[in-house]
This record gives structure tokens, C-alpha cells and sequence, in this order.
């Protein structure tokens, strides 16, 4: 594998299901532009063919087989790998998966979506293995979607030899505000899963909406290694985005595990639900200030933990799935970097974290949905919040969607395919 690659995502407007067959012809149009620009590897989205939201009807295997005869041919042609998002049939089963077809045209792998999300879960089935495709690029670490919400997945992958993580995606958006299309793997994690494995990340997204019931928030994103972005598309146009990455190290990172993490607390003796004051300097919070600020409760149970954890894909999970429920890190990351870092592990593990930055003597704290509860500054350097130890037992993200099982599970895998 060269030290460096071309790579291109191609941003595409959404279909239904049943539009695919008319719709076809415009994409295959809109890939050939793509490779005439000579990228190594093309990235589509998730179930570019034929579609998302597959409905009740079955899938018909020629129209997907038809599709990547045709991909296959463009990639001879022109000399590019392609990574595109299909329904996979094997047997009875459907899998929403990523294909490779390497630039000779040959299939070189695929990878299954194993954190399937809501409604997918009614027509495809869970993948069961964690590993890089092989091809004339070297190997690639595939993913699928929601798969990126779980860091255990992309660091396997790496950990297996992949220099390179790319997804082919349907991010959607929150809905919460119709002008900015909010997802936290296209605002966050997407950057976070490139700077703690240290290898590029390429995402191909949709735009537009699905059957009635997706709408997608674009931003197809080239990040770099060190979880810069290399480009970005918009949030509402169909377009193709491209950079040249700087593959990963050929050996990969250290990984921090949670037997190493500095010390670990009980949460047993501390009430579920409660309201505390924190400050950088912990002397402050006096019992005056607690009674003023209606918070008289503490964070004894949180886990202490160093930067290396923080930064780490696999030790906070670790840690996790051996009961950690609040985190506590005493930070010197620059401090954009140790605010993502800390709100990535609360989202994707559903815990509570408390940061206290010492370059800046502030401090703060985030919740399980991955947001900033509150901070401390020169004119309030103690705050205070509340911590309900129910929303880190509920791993569901969306129904049936269940992100402390599907890390579990992803443990299992990872250790399968390790023996």
C-alpha cells in the first residue's frame, strides 16, 4: 500500500426503494464522473443500492447483482477501487452492507453492518464479523453507519491492520431544528474515530429524505489522520468531495486498556439520583456554597482517568462494560480536542463525565447524550448539575437500537475473531 491514497465520496441525493431502476441511471452517471477524476478509492453511501428503506416487499438479487456488474466494469475502466453501500443476500438473509470492488474489478470483500439501527433491524440481519477488506490498496476498514457509534469497532479494524476507515453512511438528522441538520458522527464522532486510531476517515452520506421517514443531513467528510477535515460537503446538495490522506502507521497504536486506568470507584454507595458542585479547585465547593447551590451530594464514584484513556477507542469501553457509570479525567489535551474527546466517550458509552482542564483551571461536565451540562469560568468557577444514574442504564438510542448491547456484543466478536 502507498503511503498515500485518493479519495473521493460521492454525496447522492436519496431515492425511494421502488424509484431505483429510474434512478440508477443518474447515479451511475454521477460515479463516472467521479472516477474520470482518478481517485483511488470512491466511497457511495449506505444502500445506495437499492435503497434504505427496503418496505415489506423482498429484494429482487438481480437488480443488485445487475448494479455491481456494472460498478465493476467502471472500476476496470478506470483504474479506482469502489466501496459502495448494497443489500447483501445470502440465503434467506439480507445484510446492509459495504462491498469492495477493487480496481481490477474484482470483489475484493465486504463488511455487514452490525449495529443496525430502528427500523432496519425489521429486514436486515446483524453482521458477525469485525475485519479489513484486502485489496490492491491494502486493507481498508469498512463500515456501516451506525457502526461509527461504536468505538470498539473502527479500533478492531485498525487493530487488524486497516489503514484507512471509510463508511459508506445514512447519517439522518435529529429533526430538532429543520435549518441545521444535526448528527453527532457527522458533527463529532467522524473526527474522533480518525484522531484516536490515528488512520484517515472517508464517509459518503445522502441528502434529501427516504420513503417519508429518513431525512439526511449530508456532510460527507475526508478527515485526516489527526481527525482534521480534509473536506466536507454541504448539507443539502448532491456533490463529490476528494483529498489525498496520509495513511496510517503500518503498526497499530497503543491501545490504553481499562485494567491500566488509574484508579476505580464503587458507584454502590452513592445515591442514583443527585445534584453536585464541582470546581477546578476541589477545596471550593464549601458546604456554604453546596446549601446555596442545592447541590450537597459528590462524584466519589467516578472513575479516574488520564488523557491516554480519554483518547483511547477501547479503555473507557472496557471500563464501561466493567461498570463505570462517571468518569472523572484531569486534562492537559488542547482543549477543543479534550472537550470532543470527553463528549464522544459520554455519548457513545452513556455515562457521565467531569473534565477538569488544567491548562485553563476549568472544569466541566457532560452527560450521556454527549452534551455539555455545564462549565466553570473566571466569574463562576463553581457549578453545579444534576446526575441520574438511569440514563446510563438505558442504552437505546433509538427503539431497538441499544448501544451498551451492541458494545457487549462487539466485545464477543472482537474476541471470536482474536482466538
Amino acid at each position: 500500500m502507498s503511503s498515500q491514497l485518493r479519495v473521493a465520496a460521492l454525496q447522492l441525493q436519496a431515492h425511494d426503494r421502488p424509484d431505483f431502476l429510474e434512478r440508477w441511471p443518474s447515479i451511475r452517471r454521477a460515479v463516472e464522473r467521479s472516477l474520470a477524476e482518478k481517485p483511488d478509492l470512491l466511497v457511495l453511501p449506505e444502500a445506495t443500492i437499492p435503497g434504505y428503506v427496503l418496505g415489506e416487499q423482498p429484494v429482487d438479487a438481480r437488480e443488485v447483482d445487475s448494479a455491481v456488474v456494472e460498478l465493476a466494469a467502471m472500476a476496470r475502466r478506470f483504474g479506482s477501487a469502489i466501496l459502495v453501500g448494497l443489500v447483501r443476500i445470502e440465503e434467506a438473509r439480507r445484510y446492509n452492507a459495504a462491498l469492495l470492488i477493487d480496481r481490477d474489478g474484482s470483489l475484493a470483500g465486504y463488511a455487514d453492518k452490525i449495529f443496525l439501527w430502528h427500523f432496519d433491524r425489521r429486514w436486515f440481519t446483524q453482521g458477525e464479523r469485525i475485519e479489513p477488506i484486502d485489496s490492491s490498496l491494502g486493507k481498508v476498514g469498512a463500515l456501516v453507519c451506525a457502526d461509527g457509534r461504536i468505538p470498539s469497532i473502527a479500533a478492531t479494524l485498525v487493530d487488524r491492520g486497516a489503514r484507512i476507515l471509510a463508511m459508506p453512511t445514512a447519517w439522518v438528522t435529529s429533526g430538532r431544528d429543520p435549518a441545521a441538520l444535526e448528527n453527532l458522527q457527522a458533527d463529532l464522532l467522524a473526527f474522533v474515530r480518525a484522531r484516536e486510531n490515528r488512520v484517515p476517515f472517508v464517509a459518503a452520506n445522502k441528502v434529501g429524505g427516504e420513503a417519508g421517514i429518513a431525512r439526511y443531513c449530508g456532510k460527507s467528510a475526508i478527515v485526516a489522520a489527526d481527525g482534521s477535515t480534509l473536506a466536507r460537503a454541504s448539507e443539502r446538495t448532491e456533490e463529490r468531495i476528494s483529498a489525498t490522506v496520509d495513511l496510517g502507521a503500518a503498526e497499530p497504536p497503543v491501545r490504553v486498556r481499562a485494567l491500566a486506568l488509574p484508579g476505580r470507584a464503587s458507584s454502590a454507595a452513592m445515591p442514583a439520583r443527585r445534584r453536585v458542585a464541582i470546581a477546578y479547585d476541589a477545596a471550593l465547593p464549601t458546604e456554604r456554597a453546596r446549601r446555596f447551590l442545592d447541590a450537597p451530594d459528590s462524584v466519589e464514584d467516578a472513575w479516574e482517568i488520564d488523557d491516554a484513556a480519554l483518547a483511547s477507542p477501547l479503555a473507557l469501553t472496557e471500563a464501561r462494560l466493567h461498570g463505570m457509570r462517571i468518569f472523572r479525567c484531569a486534562s492537559d489535551l488542547e482543549r477543543s480536542w479534550c472537550e470532543r474527546f470527553a463528549r464522544a466517550r459520554c455519548a457513545e458509552l452513556r455515562c457521565y463525565g467531569i473534565v477538569a482542564h488544567r491548562p485553563s483551571e476549568e472544569i466541566f461536565a457532560i452527560d450521556p447524550e454527549g452534551t455539555v451540562l455545564t462549565a466553570s469560568s473566571a466569574q463562576q468557577p463553581i457549578v453545579a448539575f444534576a446526575i441520574d444514574l438511569a440514563r446510563t442504564e438505558n442504552g437505546e438510542l433509538a427503539p431497538s437500537s441499544d448501544a451498551l448491547a451492541t458494545l457487549a456484543r462487539v466485545e464477543g466478536l472482537a474476541a471470536k475473531g482474536s482466538a
